[in-house]
């Protein structure tokens, strides 16, 4: 119940914010999703998104990771037989600073975060057990983004073109993040973006 509302919080605090905006242009909104690998007291293949509001040049955003570590038992017709070591689910809000110029932005943020990891403690005769722990962390991140200088047709999978000229458009961009906590982690991902990623 706590993580909805936090999510809602976020969400309504943005709509806010964008329906009070002075600008006469839109606001800067924007999602992406992440995939990268982490490494630290946790580690592993890294998924997961983030949601993103900038005002002037102050970015507020909610980050969703999902960490997940495998490791190979043998295999069954050429496919692996994996069991999962450790799992990690990171919620966080935070804070930070974004610049933009032309078609990309620089951004840096910490904050906050809810962080719950399930690992596996004990894989005696097959049978496997799990240890699950909850703790606060102090996430950041750093981003580079690439995006449409000015408006354009939106182009469905980079390809077809849409409408009329419109400030919605996708993006590109890398994304280096980590999370302190009782089980730390760095990582390195790829971004994918959809929404209006500047002041057209």
């Amino acid at each position: 119940m706590k993580k909805k509302a936090l999510i809602l919080g976020f969400v309504l605090f943005i709509g806010m914010n964008c329906f009070a905006q002075e600008e006469k242009t839109n606001p800067i909104v924007y999602a992406e999703i992440i995939i990268g690998y982490s490494n630290g007291s946790s580690k592993g293949v890294t998924s997961g998104g983030t949601l993103n509001y900038q005002r002037k040049n102050n970015l507020f955003s909610y980050r969703y990771l999902e960490l997940s570590e495998n490791r190979k038992e043998g295999s069954f017709f050429f496919i692996p037989v994996l069991v999962e070591v450790e799992i990690l689910r990171e919620q966080a809000i935070m804070y930070g600073r974004r610049f933009v110029d032309e078609n990309t932005s620089y951004s840096f943020s910490a904050g906050i975060a809810y962080v719950d990891r399930e690992f596996l403690i004990d894989d005696t005769n097959g049978v496997l057990k799990y240890n699950n722990t909850q703790s606060i962390g102090f996430p950041f991140e750093l981003n580079i983004k690439w995006f449409n200088s000015k408006k354009e047709r939106y182009r469905i999978y980079e390809l077809i073109p849409v409408g009329k000229p419109t400030s919605f458009a996708n993006s590109i961009g890398f994304k280096f993040y980590g999370n302190v906590s009782k089980t730390s982690f760095v990582g390195l991902g790829i971004t994918f973006g959809l929404g209006w990623h500047k002041n057209y």
